[in-house]
C-alpha cells in the first residue's frame, strides 16, 4: 500500500510540474513570442529581428530595393544600383543620373514648348520676358544651347510631369554631395576640350552631370563666354533687407578655368540654361 501511495504521489507531482512548465519560444525565451518566419529565421519576440519580406524583385528575404530613379536594383536583379531611366519630353529623350539622393537630367533642357504643347516665343531683340534663345554653332557641336529667360525658369509649365527646375537648396545639396564649392565644379564639368575651352581645369565629370561650356545670352541678345562659362537658373529669387523681391535669381555658375561651383545671384535681364531635377 505504501508503494502504491508513493507512486501515485510522485506521478501527481510530475504531472503538476509538467503542466506548469512555461513554454519556450524559438529564441529560448520562456513565454516569449518569437517564431520561425518563411525564411526559416527565428524572429519577433525578444530577437530584435523582423519577419523577412519579399523585395521589389519578388525574392523572399531578398536585398533588392527601389533606387531614386524608381528602378528595382541590386539583390538578384543583376541591375546596377545607379541605373536610371531616361525620359522623353516634347520629342527629345533625356538621359538621367543619380547624384547622392538626387536624380538629375544629365543634359540641358532644349524644349521650345511648354508641357501643354504651347509654343515658347523666341527672343527677337526687344522684350526678353518669357522667351528663349537658340545658339546653334553646328549640327554636331556640343556647345549648341537653348537659353531661357528667368520668367520661363519660374514657370510651372516648363518641365514635364515628375520633373522641375531646381531651387537654390537643390543646388546646395548637389554641391555638398560633391565635396563643397571649392571642388564640386570640376566634378560637374564634362572633361576634355570639345565641351570647354582649354585648359578646362579640374574637369573630371565624376558626378555624371556633364555640364558644357555653352555660355549665356546677354541682355543685348548676344551669346557670351561660349566655351568658358555655363550658368543654370534656380527658382529662388534674391530677397533684399526689407523682404521685397529684387531683380535677381540664384544661379549655379561654372567656369573653364576653375574648380569652383559658384552659387550666386544673377540678373533677370539675361538668359541661362535650365537643368531639370526629378521631383521626389
Amino acid at each position: 500500500m505504501k508503494i502504491i501511495r508513493f507512486i501515485i504521489f510522485n506521478t501527481f507531482i510530475f504531472f503538476f510540474c509538467c503542466q506548469n512548465e512555461e513554454y519556450q519560444d524559438c529564441h529560448g525565451t520562456a513565454g516569449g513570442g518569437a517564431y520561425f518566419d518563411d525564411c526559416g529565421d527565428c524572429v519577433g519576440g525578444r530577437t530584435g529581428l523582423n519577419e523577412c519580406k519579399e523585395d521589389c524583385n519578388g525574392d523572399l528575404g531578398g536585398l533588392a530595393f527601389i533606387n531614386p530613379c524608381d528602378i528595382c536594383v541590386d539583390g538578384e536583379t543583376e541591375i546596377q544600383i545607379d541605373s536610371c531611366k531616361s525620359f522623353e519630353y516634347n520629342g527629345k529623350t533625356y538621359s538621367t543620373v543619380i547624384i547622392g539622393e538626387q536624380v538629375w537630367a544629365n543634359e540641358d533642357l532644349m524644349t521650345e514648348k511648354y508641357n501643354d504643347g504651347s509654343i515658347i516665343p523666341e527672343y527677337e531683340g526687344n522684350d526678353s520676358i518669357g522667351t528663349f534663345s537658340k545658339n546653334i554653332l553646328s549640327l554636331e557641336n556640343e556647345k549648341n544651347g537653348v537659353f531661357y529667360s528667368s520668367h520661363i525658369a519660374l514657370s510651372t509649365s516648363i518641365a514635364p510631369q515628375g520633373w522641375r527646375v531646381p531651387n537654390k537648396n537643390d543646388f546646395e545639396k548637389l554641391i555638398e554631395e560633391l565635396g563643397g564649392n571649392y571642388i564640386a565644379g570640376g566634378k560637374l564639368k564634362k572633361s576634355g576640350f570639345t565641351s570647354w575651352d582649354f585648359p578646362n581645369n579640374f574637369a573630371t565629370n565624376e558626378s555624371g552631370f556633364s555640364a558644357i561650356g555653352k555660355g549665356y545670352r546677354s541682355s543685348s541678345g548676344d551669346f557670351q563666354q561660349v566655351g568658358k562659362k555655363c550658368t543654370y537658373w534656380s527658382t529662388d529669387t534674391v530677397q533684399t533687407s526689407d523682404t521685397t523681391t529684387s531683380s535677381y535669381l540664384w544661379a549655379l555658375k561654372l567656369s573653364f578655368d576653375s574648380n569652383y561651383a559658384d552659387l550666386s545671384p544673377d540678373s533677370l535681364s539675361i538668359s541661362h540654361l535650365i537643368r531639370l531635377i526629378k521631383t521626389n
